[in-house]
């Protein structure tokens, strides 16, 4: 190549990374956004082509909206599709709504944290026993030592639970149930994940408001914040309109099995969609649904001193520089807020990085073919490195 024609070339690559360099800085930031989020719709296509996810994601940048889509199958029976109305189970998404719930009800003075259980319980009779020294504290942080599914008779492991998840308890009956079962350790001394310890909290605010939890989270949470596609119910002859099925993929068959009947009766269970999740976490760093004490409340880890490999603080993983955890790592380094939600076929994740830097929200259909974790991790890579 003569020399001249290779100067003008080397020139015209000097002047374009000039001009790239001279562009604003938020032409630069949008040209980024949308290579961002041109890789995150490629990565939910190609899982979707493989039957890895159906179902909905968004993700907000600073409160805005940057990306949106709804793929795959709600219910292959009829194939309905997957669009912006339909409703997931949000599986235990759910306990960053009622420790909100049980904030709500200590900034009106209804509740203390440091309430006992025990005394809680006091209309209630049971056969077994609880630890006096229980606090609402310990329950929202999974420090309260009570147990979980696994401690539950054989029998009613069997099948994963399909038993005991149809046994259709009255309140009364599953307080007794659960006072029944051997606790893990004493309260404040480690963390234990129970789902049992939410479920209780659902029944306390059934007696603190003397109405339906699926009310509570309706004039308490979802109407006031506008969350139209929120949903709980506690009553199994209801319909849920708009909602996806949950599958799971047999692998010897190559069917599809959708997941059988679950008791709604105990109103713990909350369906949403995506968008109306990712308005939800936004919820976290502004004040004025809960007041600022009751949000770092819930962002503060509860678990120090307690345990160095889990931040946890109310219904939510916290991970930032003083605080890591092995539950919810996505190897970054901006600080986060994060939870999962896995039951009977349905897959959730709700991440808030960086105080509402990026949300991301995700629901999905089709069980352990999700991957809902390395999903997660991958699109934080895409969106912070």
């Amino acid at each position: 190549m003569p020399m001249k024609k290779t100067k003008n070339r080397l020139l015209g690559v000097l002047i374009l990374f000039l001009l790239a360099g001279c562009l604003p800085k938020e032409n630069r930031t949008t040209q980024d956004t949308h290579l961002q989020v041109g890789k995150i719709d490629s990565l939910f296509t190609s899982r979707y082509q493989q039957d890895l996810f159906h179902g909905g994601v968004v993700i907000s940048h600073n409160g805005k909206v940057i990306y949106e889509n709804y793929l795959g199958i709600a219910d292959r029976s009829w194939n309905i599709p997957v669009t912006k109305d339909v409703k997931f189970d949000i599986a235990s998404l759910n306990k960053s709504m009622i420790s909100a719930l049980v904030l709500k009800a200590v900034e009106e003075g209804k509740l203390s944290l440091n309430d006992k259980l025990f005394d809680l319980l006091k209309d209630f009779s049971y056969e077994g026993i609880f630890d006096p020294k229980i606090t609402l504290s310990n329950m929202l942080s999974h420090t309260s030592g009570l147990p979980d599914y696994d401690q539950i008779p054989e029998e009613l492991r069997r099948n994963q639970f399909r038993k005991f998840k149809r046994m259709r308890f009255t309140n009364e009956e599953y307080v007794n149930f659960i006072s029944k079962i051997k606790p893990v350790n004493e309260p404040g001394k480690q963390f234990y994940y129970s789902n049992f310890a939410y479920h209780l909290v659902a029944i306390i605010l059934e007696e603190t408001y003397h109405m339906p939890f699926s009310q509570i989270l309706k004039e308490k949470l979802t109407r006031p914040l506008g969350l139209k596609h929120a949903v709980s119910v506690s009553k199994n002859d209801q319909i849920i309109k708009h909602l996806a099925k949950g599958y799971n993929y047999d692998e010897k068959t190559g069917k599809w099995l959708q997941n059988p009947f679950i008791d709604l009766s105990l109103g713990r269970r909350i369906f949403s969609t995506a968008s109306d999740l990712n308005r939800w976490a936004q919820v976290m760093d502004n004040p004025g649904y809960l007041n600022k004490h009751s949000l770092e409340l819930m962002k503060t880890n509860h678990l120090v001193g307690i345990s160095k490999h889990v931040s946890y603080g109310y219904g939510w993983v916290v991970v930032d520089a003083d605080n890591k955890s092995e539950m919810g790592n996505l190897g970054i380094e901006k600080p986060y807020i994060i939870h999962g939600g896995s039951t009977d076929g349905y897959r959730a994740m709700l991440i808030n990085i960086n105080r509402g830097e990026y949300v991301i929200s995700f629901l999905s259909n089709v069980g352990d073919r999700t991957g809902e974790m390395e999903l997660a991790k991958q699109i934080v890579n895409l969106l912070t490195k």
